[in-house]
């Protein structure tokens, strides 16, 4: 670990252009009594969040069959968990000044990660998640944190050619061009915002298969859907945006969370029309 590249990326939780909402979100986010209203009066002024949580609401993976106008409604319709999830990865994405295309191809593939985690939480426990939601959503914020910190010493060549890897070869090429891989940016950088434990343990260990051997590990619970979502994704539907890739570990880690082969097939099909309608809504 390069600790001049932690510096860095802690540096940059900090910086003036971290807009007061994000603070005011997640001080919502730490209080369990927050309520609807509170949430409503902070992203009311954000005109890019209020546009994007009411198109979110408007989108193909939510199938509410009126039309939302405005961000009263998207509550009403998504729930408060859900809406503060998003406002909140929403504000935190368009902190970083990376090309349009670049960032919608990132937010594309968490927003998806985040809708089949948010699922597999409700399958495996029976409950509702807007936390595991969140860290879905934000699973691989890192990967934006290592394009901003890249200086004159990483080639345009050698950072694009990150964006055709995935897995292993990711994280070792990741490795060796910053000294660290995109899941230990994205810790670092909660750490700096002052995110939650239950947030920033699964934005870690999303790519760390070998860790959920202990079942004992914090915030499993919330770490074992984005990481099985990860390598669903690409069993799904195999694609250049998907980091993670299917794998035998993959199914080893799904039969012991309770799913069977015929479970999988069954998400296969269901969510697969919604990750060919969420590429339609994201334009990939």
């Amino acid at each position: 670990m390069n600790s001049d590249t932690k510096t860095k990326i802690l540096e940059l939780s900090s910086l003036p252009t971290i807009p007061v909402v994000v603070t005011k979100l997640i001080g919502i986010l730490k209080r369990e009594n927050a309520s609807i209203d509170e949430l409503i009066e902070v992203i009311r002024y954000d005109q890019s969040i209020t546009t994007r949580i009411i198109s979110i609401a408007n989108s193909p993976f939510f199938g509410y069959p009126g039309r939302i106008n405005s961000i009263e409604q998207a509550v009403l319709m998504l729930g408060f968990n859900l809406v503060k999830s998003i406002s909140l990865s929403v504000s935190i994405f368009t902190i970083f000044p990376i090309p349009y295309t670049t960032m919608k191809k990132l937010w594309s593939h968490a927003f998806k990660v985040a809708s089949l985690s948010g699922f597999l939480f409700t399958r495996i426990s029976g409950n509702t998640s807007g936390i595991c939601f969140l860290a879905g959503l934000l699973h691989d914020i890192g990967r934006a944190v290592l394009l901003i910190i890249q200086d004159s010493s990483h080639s345009p060549d050698s950072i694009q050619k990150l964006f055709q890897l995935k897995a292993d070869e990711l994280i070792n090429a990741e490795n060796s061009l910053f000294q660290c891989n995109h899941a230990d940016a994205g810790k670092w950088f909660l750490e700096g915002l002052f995110f939650p434990e239950e947030i920033i343990l699964p934005v870690y260990y999303h790519h760390h298969l070998e860790r959920f051997d202990n079942p004992g590990f914090p915030h499993r619970d919330i770490a074992l859907p984005i990481c099985l979502s990860e390598g669903l994704i690409d069993f799904i539907k195999p694609d250049m945006l998907n980091d993670g890739q299917w794998a035998e570990n993959y199914l080893m880690l799904c039969k012991e969370a309770g799913f069977t082969e015929k479970d999988l097939q069954e998400i296969k099909e269901n969510f697969l029309e919604e990750i060919d309608a969420g590429n339609n809504f994201f334009q990939i």
